[in-house]
């Protein structure tokens, strides 16, 4: 347990992503380290179609389907005016989504890597890094035990926003908006059980939901984190008075009640500058995030994850430098983004003089604009 040729700090899509592509294609000896040990609810509970193929490269494909997630049919919306438009999976023609246990599907995949030969530390934390490229050695602190070294040549930050040790190697995280989601989980008998998502706007942001596998609803206020502030979202029975502004969303709910919640997890878009360096490289979250509208989350996690190791394996076998096209890859996906984003932002015109939707259009939504950067 002490040396191995890549060590992923993180354990949810990416990081698995990144050491089953290694485990699966190369001879490498990799190890995982991931801070949970996956039993907390974890929010991006919807994916399209297109993962599965991920999966299947992964060798995880087969798993995931027999593994119980719900069949998600499309996503529904009321956005840019009071009608709910609907768009199915069916039209696509790459078949439907679904509707995850994003702790069961997040846990699975660990559950490969280990089978698949890596080493899998959870609950651990990366907590710090010393050393050189090809001689990392990255402080590991394990729950209930104590601290140690592990030796890597290479390593793969996929810690996901805090790109904890990219920041310690002195990268820099370039944050684009202040996005929070308030996230509840409704339970009992009645709601609206559609296995679609719906996404419903209001003058402080929008709403998100979707039926869960465990028969649970999950709804989210996508906001900014000074109107969580302003209107103490974060406190008891907040979350039920704001849904009196979403009467799509409301009457979904109706005859559940709040279970958990509310919680307040950050949702910003963000790049990391740069995402690589000598003898590492930050992968999903780490590398670039995106606001959920993009629907952009597991499926980013995953293909980042397979190019990051596909770079980990390069640099260690030759050498070369391949990280820099990662990077600009990285920084390319990041501006496409961008762009949709104000464009989908612009959209919808009601409540064009509310500061979340302010901030979101025109001049003030330029992709210039960085509203706060992080160094290491």
């Amino acid at each position: 347990m002490s040396g191995f040729d890549v060590l992923i700090a993180g354990g949810g899509p990416a990081g698995a992503a990144a050491a089953l592509t290694l485990l699966r294609y190369t001879s490498r000896r990799v190890a995982m380290v991931e801070e949970s040990d996956y039993a907390a609810a974890r929010v991006g509970e919807t994916v399209g179609p297109g993962v599965l193929a991920l999966l299947d490269y992964l060798g995880a494909g087969d798993a995931f389907r027999a593994d119980g997630h719900l069949p998600a049919y499309g996503s529904h919306a009321v956005w840019g005016g009071p009608r709910r438009v609907a768009r199915d999976f069916l039209f696509t023609g790459r078949g439907g989504g679904w509707h995850l246990d994003r702790s069961r599907f997040d846990r699975g995949l660990a559950d490969r890597v280990r089978a698949a030969g890596g080493a899998v530390l959870a609950p651990a934390r990366a907590a710090g890094i010393r050393g050189a490229p090809g001689a990392w050695r990255v402080a590991v602190a394990e729950r209930g035990g104590a601290a140690r070294e592990m030796e890597a040549r290479f390593v793969i930050d996929a810690t996901g926003k805090r790109a904890s040790l990219a920041r310690r190697l002195g990268a820099r995280r370039e944050v684009l908006d202040r996005l929070v989601g308030v996230t509840g989980y409704w339970a009992g008998e009645g709601g609206d059980r559609a296995h679609v998502t719906l996404i419903e706007t209001v003058a402080d942001g929008w709403w998100y939901s979707a039926v869960l596998p465990d028969g649970r609803m999950v709804a989210a206020l996508m906001t900014d984190v000074e109107v969580v502030r302003a209107r103490g979202l974060h406190r008891p029975g907040a979350l039920e008075d704001a849904l009196a502004d979403a009467p799509e969303t409301r009457a979904r709910l109706v005859g559940l009640r709040l279970g958990d919640g509310p919680v307040v997890r950050p949702a910003q878009s963000q790049l990391l500058r740069p995402a690589h360096g000598a003898g590492w490289i930050a992968a999903g979250d780490a590398a670039a995030s995106f606001d959920p509208l993009s629907s952009m989350g597991i499926g980013h996690a995953l293909s980042s994850g397979i190019e990051a190791a596909r770079v980990a394996h390069a640099s260690l076998e030759a050498g070369d430098g391949m990280e820099d096209g990662y990077s600009a890859a990285v920084e390319q996906t990041f501006a496409r983004y961008l762009a949709l984003r104000d464009a989908h932002y612009a959209v919808e015109r009601r409540w064009s003089d509310a500061p979340f939707w302010a901030a979101r259009q025109g001049a003030a939504s330029s992709k210039s604009r960085v509203m706060e950067t992080i160094p290491g």
